[in-house]
């Protein structure tokens, strides 16, 4: 900051000091004083005027000089705080503790982000661990398919066979794939979605047909439940292929889970409260259960569990990413189990006049 444009900011201040100025020394003379003394006071008053102007020039110089100077230097001008003291004068004060506001929430949205990045990173390379075991199971198979097709045409049934374990490590990539597409969705899920009223049977049907396949190479049951509900006259207000994807994923645990010695099911357990205002779609196992301590946890990111770790290698990432999306669309979701018996997961869709398409 130099002097010239100091003065010029002081104009207004400057213009009105000299016409008191003028006015002391017109009233001096009014009132007959010796002109001595008239000269002497109109100095002294000019001189302290020039004292306090130079001394508040100086100290707001420093203060724009090394900020404007530091915030040039540094690679990351963010830190420029840190190399400066505090002025001791208001408008610095202000100044200093609007950076400093600034500043701290500039680092905490940073570090959000930085751990936003963090939790993806690590998710990937997890991610990247469940699909590389399926491919290459599909690798092994095709080079034994190979090897069968030529050492013995004629083993039709061991074909088919092998190309239906195929089919299920092909579905089970595809299905880490949307996994990861659809996290990566979530974090502008309102531009993928579109909340409109669907038949809560079309749902079911499509849920069902999408994961058809995977339940019956696992030998699962799929049964539905419906109460007194009438499922085709039922709509809700949703977005059916996030649906249709959040339902898969819980059914994706529901085999993964799968308990050995009993016959394994799957179960879509339908129904209406409230007067109608809260459809509830429960996907229902009989599988191993989660165990009491873990329950409260499930929805957390990356959360593996007892069940992740002693059963199958998991990412931790399918609840949660159930969890996110149904708050995205307005939806309730909890969790019931009971280890090693069964696990219930219920998603609420609330379908009252407040929340309807958009």
């Amino acid at each position: 900051m130099t002097f010239k444009r100091y003065l010029k900011d002081k104009t207004v201040e400057l213009l009105v000091s000299f016409v008191a100025c003028l006015i002391i020394v017109w009233l001096l003379v009014v009132f007959r004083l010796n002109a001595v003394a008239v000269v002497m006071i109109a100095g002294l008053y000019a001189l302290s005027g020039i004292i306090c102007l130079l001394h508040d020039y100086n100290r707001r110089k420093d203060f724009y000089n090394n900020l404007t100077k530091n915030t040039e230097l540094l690679d990351k001008a963010y830190l420029v705080l840190e190399t400066m003291d505090e002025p001791d004068f208001i408008e610095g004060k202000i100044i200093y503790d609007a950076l400093y506001e600034i500043d701290k929430s500039m680092a905490e949205n940073v570090a959000v982000y930085q751990k936003q990045g963090s939790d993806f990173s690590e998710y990937i390379e997890m991610w990247i661990h469940e699909v590389k075991l399926p491919l290459s199971a599909i690798s092994l198979k095709l080079h034994n398919l190979v090897s069968a097709e030529t050492a013995d045409e004629g083993a039709l049934d061991t074909r088919i066979d092998e190309y239906r374990k195929l089919l299920t490590e092909t579905r089970r990539v595809e299905s880490y794939i949307n996994q990861v597409l659809y996290y990566v969705r979530s974090g502008n899920a309102e531009r993928d979605y579109h909340i409109s009223k669907i038949s809560l049977a079309d749902l079911i049907h499509e849920t069902a047909m999408t994961y058809r396949e995977n339940l019956q190479d696992n030998d699962i049951n799929f049964m539905i439940e419906t109460g007194d509900l009438d499922i085709k006259a039922t709509e809700v207000n949703t977005d059916q292929k996030w649906m249709v994807f959040i339902m898969g994923q819980l059914i994706a645990n529901c085999i993964k889970y799968k308990r050995e010695g009993v016959e394994p099911y799957v179960k879509i357990i339908t129904e209406k409260s409230g007067s109608g205002e809260l459809v509830s779609i429960a996907v229902e196992d009989n599988g191993i259960g989660i165990p009491a301590e873990d329950l409260k946890r499930v929805f957390e990111k990356s959360f593996t569990g007892h069940n992740g770790q002693t059963r199958t290698r998991s990412t931790g990432m399918g609840l949660y990413i159930v969890k996110e999306l149904c708050g995205k669309l307005g939806h309730d979701v909890k969790i019931e189990s009971e280890q090693g018996s069964w696990t219930r997961v219920t998603i609420g869709i609330k379908n009252n006049e407040y929340y309807g398409v958009v």
